[in-house]
């Protein structure tokens, strides 16, 4: 099928991200298609990050749903641009914005998971089942994962729990930083996790 087929097909949801993204990288056409200098971004999220919708999409990770998506935004406006009609992935476009608000009600302050960790670990198998189920069960989840000895971690700035692999270490407790001991400079606190696989212990320095 030709670029404009291609990417009519992938907004759709009537091929996958593989394919798309072979199409993507192999075919000159894409780039021609997708890299049309007569389309304007200016002042749009694309434009501030690529020179054109080619360059945007290129810097994406397919494997991301949350880049899958920004994918597809930005296809969506592109055709929109060009004037050429096309038909949605309603029902992948709902699923996403039905875990998206489910992360935003759910997460804990003292995290930032991001959409694909929620979506794999965090949310319900089953996002059918009433709003409070899926909400207790994501909290439910959130706890299975990010374990600690007391209490959870106090973030000086934004949460930094630190993930190897799919697995969140277990937190042991974090320590202030005082201005007026000699070994520093700024006050701030030290994080200790612990890595229950090997035993090894990773931290995380924060300043105010």
């Amino acid at each position: 099928m030709d670029a404009k087929e291609t990417v009519l097909q992938f907004v759709a949801g009537k091929i996958d991200a593989k394919a798309f993204t072979d199409a993507l990288y192999a075919e000159p056409l894409m780039e021609e298609f997708l890299g049309d200098p007569s389309v304007d971004w200016h002042g749009t999220f694309v434009g501030r990050s690529a020179a054109n919708l080619h360059h945007y999409l290129l810097e994406l990770d397919f494997s991301r749903t949350s880049d899958k998506m920004d994918a597809l935004e930005a296809l969506e406006l592109f055709l929109e641009k060009k004037g050429i009609p096309y038909s949605k992935d309603t029902e992948a476009e709902a699923r996403y914005g039905l875990l998206h608000d489910l992360m935003l009600d759910t997460e804990p302050s003292y995290l930032d998971v991001g959409y694909d960790f929620f979506e794999k670990h965090i949310a319900p198998a089953d996002i059918k089942m009433p709003k409070a189920e899926l909400k207790k069960t994501a909290r439910e989840n959130y706890g299975k994962f990010f374990k600690y000895q007391t209490k959870p971690p106090s973030w000086i700035q934004g949460p930094e729990w630190p993930v190897k692999g799919e697995t969140p270490l277990f937190f042991v407790g974090q320590l202030q930083l005082k201005l007026n001991h000699e070994a520093f400079h700024d006050e701030g606190a030290v994080y200790v996790f612990l890595d229950i696989a090997n035993g090894e212990i990773e931290t995380v320095r924060q300043f105010y």
